[in-house]
């Protein structure tokens, strides 16, 4: 007995951002089914999900959309606007949330000023202002439930972690009740007790009727996951259930070790890392907003030449440690904190503070002007703004090319960075913040959303840099093989208090 079939992909040849990304590529999914999608590279797997959203360009073959058919003749049927579209949600890694207004995204350092709160919704109006194209068993109260959003239900948007913000797009896209729910990496930037929910998670969609196909890593395979396919040079080479699968390697290790050493060296020694006898010392450092406590009692120095790795669980208060250390928290004038010699609030400007900072986050990508170029990303990290404003000299451009052809992405130096794979956009990042010569170095969940290979070349890039003396180190991941071997201390938060210093 045959299934029906509920998606295909025939003999497509697709582009994706200005390449040929696929050519030849089957894919047959049949009505029950739940997909896994896996590859080495994270540009195929977004732009496989792409492609059945319809957002990518067909030079050959097609896409047939089965599950959409009967909807859509109805739809049309009745004089009705529609979509297959309608019937699918997406969790992309690029989700935003806007402001009341609808009308920008919002500034990194606002998440940090309580006074402006207001101009976010907070969790509960942000699901409640969901519009769904068709009723369906999920309603806000249960996918608050599902997603253990009740607690954060009255919390600010832009007060949320990144895991809190990944969750709550999920429940986002859930109340659409689709017939097919899309998922790019979604346990990236979620805790360990997190993730491990998440399996729970997933069952109770899929259990509710929705199919799924998921984008994930050989060993992230949740249970509700039926089938499984490998993508490999612009085809689908193996398929399999998932009881059949035999985890794999997908990384090319003869490509890791090709890095140039020598040249981030030398290019490391152009600038001479600032020294201080006082990176960072917190004493006794209490946050809160609204009645809320977000750090308690917290007491912390760091020495320069040491690599901490901070940890805790979403909403421990990990960003807004960093926030302090940044600069971007006004509460840290209200506490006795010193960053690289200078006590905060003896006349110190915020650019004292962030020049002997580099920066990398998966949210920072979100805050750059939308024309800015990847060179322009760079660049600007010499003057410590979200994008470049002022004339460079030819020396200064040709250290970021230097930088991003060390990373070996010189061919995204005229592209804009919201036009790049992600994985890319990190290693962007990581260039801006490396140009400066950085006597610390901050790492939020830095190779979020990077497929197997980028994440290890990121992590021994990292480590290299690390180990030079006058270097520092911040380095915040909830997966323990993202950690660079040359981290030698470690900070644990628990609602926001300190429980391990070592």
């Amino acid at each position: 007995m045959t299934q029906d079939i509920f998606l295909s992909i025939e003999s497509a040849n697709v582009k994706y951002l200005d390449r040929t990304i696929f050519q030849g590529l089957d894919f047959a999914m049949s009505t029950g089914e739940n997909w896994a999608i896996l590859s080495a590279s994270g540009a195929e797997k977004t732009a496989f999900l792409e492609t059945i959203l319809g957002k990518t360009i067909l030079s050959a073959g097609r896409v047939t959309r089965d599950f959409a058919v009967d909807y859509q003749q109805e739809m049309t049927a009745a004089g009705k606007i529609n979509s297959f579209r309608d019937l699918i949600a997406v969790v992309s890694q690029k989700y935003t949330f806007t402001n009341k207004s609808n009308l920008q995204n919002f500034y990194y350092q606002q998440r940090f000023n309580s006074s402006e709160s207001e101009e976010a919704a907070t969790v509960k109006e942000e699901l409640e202002g969901v519009q769904a194209k068709q009723r369906g068993h999920w309603k806000v109260n249960n996918v608050m439930e599902l997603l253990e959003l009740e607690e954060l239900k009255d919390k600010s948007l832009i007060k949320l972690s990144n895991g809190e913000s990944r969750r709550l797009a999920i429940a986002c896209a859930l109340l659409r009740n689709p017939r097919l729910f899309l998922m790019d990496q979604p346990m990236t930037g979620l805790d360990v007790d997190t993730r491990a929910h998440f399996g729970e998670v997933l069952t109770a969609i899929t259990d509710s009727g929705i199919q799924v196909i998921m984008t994930t890593s050989p060993d992230e395979i949740p249970e509700a996951i039926s089938h499984v396919a490998i993508l490999d040079g612009g085809k689908v080479t193996e398929v399999a259930k998932r009881e059949d699968f035999h985890q794999v390697d997908l990384v090319n290790h003869a490509a890791l070790s090709q890095f140039d050493h020598k040249k981030l060296d030398e290019l490391i020694k152009l600038k001479p890392v600032a020294k201080f006898e006082t990176l960072i010392q917190m004493n006794h450092v209490h946050i809160q907003y609204n009645g809320k406590v977000i750090l308690d009692d917290v007491n912390w120095q760091v020495k320069q030449g040491e690599c901490w790795v901070l940890r805790g669980h979403n909403g421990a208060g990990k960003s807004t440690l960093l926030s302090l250390i940044n600069g971007e928290n006004p509460q840290a004038y209200a506490n006795d904190i010193v960053l690289f010699d200078r006590k905060r609030g003896t006349g110190e400007t915020i650019w004292d503070i962030k020049r002997p900072i580099g920066f990398v986050s998966p949210e920072l990508a979100r805050y750059f002007p939308a024309n800015q170029t990847c060179l322009k990303v760079v660049l600007s990290g010499l003057f410590d703004t979200i994008g470049l404003f002022k004339k460079v000299t030819a020396e200064q451009e040709k250290q970021a090319m230097d930088w991003l052809r060390l990373f070996r992405i010189e061919h995204v130096a005229q592209m804009r960075l919201t036009q790049i794979p992600l994985e890319n956009q990190r290693f962007c990042l990581l260039a801006r913040a490396m140009i400066k010569s950085p006597a610390l170095l901050v790492l939020d969940e830095a190779a979020q959303g990077m497929d197997d290979e980028q994440r290890l070349l990121f992590r021994e890039t990292v480590a290299h840099i690390g180990s030079h003396p006058a270097v520092s180190m911040i380095y915040v991941s909830h997966y323990d093989q993202d950690i660079p071997n040359v981290v030698d201390h470690e900070l644990v938060l628990e609602e926001g208090k300190v429980v391990k210093k070592a």
